[in-house]
């Protein structure tokens, strides 16, 4: 198809093509026309051009009257009389029945015949026409029916009509008896004048002219056909990529459709002239066809089908290549001019925009106040500054309306982001200028502030896997040194400081792998990486395990328990594994940092769909971090570091809280710790 649209061969094919099946169409279609007039009439002897022609007979007679009646006249010079002989002759011989079908026979007003051209036992053949003229005068009229009063016709034996005329004594009229030779004999005579000719022209019309129709639709379809095939040809060219402009293209468009427009109308023009020249000329004078008339009105429909190709090619070429508005000098102009007003009217607005709001807003104040008095005094006399009264104060209050609605859409917008919806952009469609500026500012802030969290997320995450790796990295070598501490306490050490030097290894590893598991758990936990498997527990009993593990630990540290617990199990929608780190890091807090000597206390408190465990403690330290800060991992309350804390067992603790669909609450009091545990109650 690609080689098909690029071929040159095909274009010129196509294009000759198309003209010769414009030229057939036409000439055609040029026939079909010239034969309605004739396809509604019974017989030839019923068309306009029959009686026309029977008119021109008629006055030819009168004439030859005319001209015999003036020869009569004694005062004629010789050259007028050899000049009126020579026209009756040249009439006479006109009339001459080898001449012309036409047969008539011109009776006086006492009914003689004075005038025939019938041939010998030849009479006037069906239907007979009748006119009538007076003497002297070179032209006859047509008798009408009421006419017919003053012919009689009788019948005779041989089926001949025999005519008497019957007019006043005096009269020097004459009627005239006249018809036409049958179609057939006129044939057969070989006797070729206009009324043969139109014989001829209604016997084809009426026998060809579906044949001609047919092949004229035909020609102009497969003609279509050619030219949308140049159409869908055109702007391809062989090894060239896209559309290739030609000579055409750089011409403007509307000075091409202008000089295309010219060319057109020369050649309607040209054509109107021959079929008028035809018809006056050929047809009406000399009552037969030209030849040249058909041949010359398909070239002319041929050379206006080239130019309509011409025309649709240039304006497909321009349409493909997306060049129709830049080739047109009428687009450019407009451009130029829609430009300049544009320039114009963004160098107004910039020039009102400039302006501080308020007195924008003074001056739209006293404009609108000035034109209100005007149009309400003007309103009492005229109704047209009453309608335009009203239309002004609709448009304020339209104005006004949209001014609401674009605030109250922007009062939304921000609310959403305040509330931490910083992906939510505000909709400025159609909005006042001021409004929209604001809006596409707090969309902005909005932006900038996804895009600064985002950015911190990803250095959180990064952060995380960083400590995972390194956690990872650090497990092998720690566990082979654990490993070979166990080894070296299971041999026989005299030396008292190899034990100790033993023990704090032990010791010191222990703590460096609860620190790794510590990192590791965190990181996870910030993350949300961490599994949850929510189910119901039985939070009081899980209290008492953890505090039988860590009963011994704190009476160690001399701290005493106190719980306060409802009656009954409390039961929570937990993850168990989390929960029991949490319990866990809550009370290694407080055996680590709580002050020797002190209770800890530990309630737990159910109520309105919650459950709330709360861990309380003196502090062996004094508090100066607030409590935000004390979550925040690798922070302590004791700024010195010198106890085995890491810094993670609190944020561990809120982040597996929060997994678990909870809150983590710190409170600080002086030295009093407070940490309460708010989980979902199960039933």
């Amino acid at each position: 198809m690609k080689k098909l649209q690029e071929s040159h061969l095909s274009k010129v094919v196509a294009a000759v093509l198309m003209l010769a099946l414009v030229f057939t169409g036409a000439m055609f279609g040029l026939k079909a026309v010239q034969a309605v007039p004739y396809l509604d009439r019974e017989s030839y002897q019923d068309t306009a051009e029959f009686y026309r022609l029977c008119r021109t007979f008629e006055d030819q007679i009168a004439s030859a009257f005319a001209l015999a009646r003036q020869l009569e006249a004694e005062n004629l010079t010789y050259v007028e009389r050899q000049q009126l002989t020579r026209e009756l002759e040249q009439l006479k011989q006109s009339f001459d029945s080898s001449a012309t079908n036409f047969r008539f026979v011109v009776c006086n007003d006492a009914g003689e015949d004075v005038a025939f051209n019938l041939n010998t036992a030849e009479e006037l053949p069906a239907p007979v026409h009748y006119a009538r003229f007076t003497l002297g005068e070179p032209w006859a009229e047509e008798l009408d029916e009421d006419s017919y009063a003053a012919v009689e016709a009788t019948a005779v034996e041989d089926g001949v009509t025999e005519i008497t005329i019957k007019a006043p004594a005096g009269s020097v009229s004459y009627t005239i008896e006249y018809a036409v030779v049958p179609g057939e004999q006129m044939l057969e005579s070989g006797v070729e004048d206009a009324l043969c000719h139109l014989y001829l022209r209604y016997d084809t019309a009426t026998s060809t002219f579906s044949t001609w129709v047919g092949v004229a639709g035909s020609c102009l379809v497969l003609a279509a056909a050619c030219i949308l095939f140049l159409l869908w040809t055109a702007g391809h060219k062989a090894g060239a990529e896209g559309i290739v402009l030609t000579w055409q293209e750089k011409i403007f468009f509307d000075l091409y459709l202008a000089a295309m427009l010219v060319a057109g109308t020369a050649i309607f023009a040209g054509g109107w002239w021959l079929l008028e020249y035809y018809y006056h000329t050929c047809v009406e004078q000399q009552g037969q066809e030209g030849a040249w008339l058909p041949l010359s009105i398909a070239a002319l429909c041929a050379l206006f089908a080239a130019v309509i190709a011409l025309t649709l090619r240039t304006f497909a070429v321009r349409l493909k290549g997306r060049a129709l508005a830049r080739t047109t000098l009428l687009c450019r102009v407009l451009v130029w001019l829609w430009k300049g007003l544009g320039k114009a009217v963004r160098w107004g607005l910039e020039l009102v925009r400039s302006l501080p709001f308020l007195w924008r807003t003074i001056a739209g104040f006293l404009a609108y106040f000035l034109a209100n008095v005007a149009l309400f005094n003007e309103a009492r006399y005229n109704a047209l500054a009453g309608a335009i009264w009203w239309l002004l104060n609709l448009a304020v209050l339209l104005l006004l309306c949209r001014w609401s609605m674009s605030f109250r859409k922007l009062r939304r917008g921000s609310q959403a982001i305040a509330a931490g919806n910083l992906s939510y952009q505000i909709d400025t469609h159609r909005m006042p200028h001021e409004l929209r500026c604001h809006a596409e500012d707090l969309n902005n802030i909005s932006k900038g502030m996804a895009e600064a969290v985002d950015e911190q997320m990803k250095s959180e995450r990064f952060k995380a896997e960083l400590i995972t790796n390194v956690s990872h990295d650090l497990k092998t070598p720690l566990t082979s040194i654990i490993n070979y501490v166990d080894l070296l306490k299971t041999t026989q050490q005299d030396d008292p400081k190899a034990l100790e030097y033993i023990e704090v290894l032990d010791r010191k590893s222990q703590r460096l792998k609860k620190l790794t598991e510590d990192l590791v758990e965190a990181s996870k936990a910030s993350t949300g990486v961490l599994s949850v498997n929510r189910e119901k527990i039985g939070m009081a009993q899980l209290m008492d395990q953890a505090m039988g593990e860590w009963q011994e630990k704190l009476e160690a540290r001399k701290l005493t328990l106190v719980t306060s617990l409802p009656e009954g199990e409390t039961w929570v929608y937990a993850d168990g594994r989390h929960l029991w780190r949490v319990l866990d890091n809550l009370l290694s807090n407080c055996a680590k940092y709580a002050m020797e000597g002190t209770r800890v206390y530990l309630d737990l408190i159910r109520g309105h769909g919650q459950v709330s465990l709360s861990v309380k403690n003196i502090s062996r330290e004094p508090l100066n971090v607030p409590p935000e800060r004390l979550m925040e991992r690798f922070v302590r309350g004791e700024e010195s570091r010198t106890t085995e804390g890491s810094g993670l067992g609190l944020s561990i603790a809120r982040s597996l809280t929060e997994l678990q669909g909870g809150t983590f609450e710190l409170a600080v009091d002086g030295d009093l710790f407070k940490a309460i545990v708010t989980l979902p109650q199960a039933n």
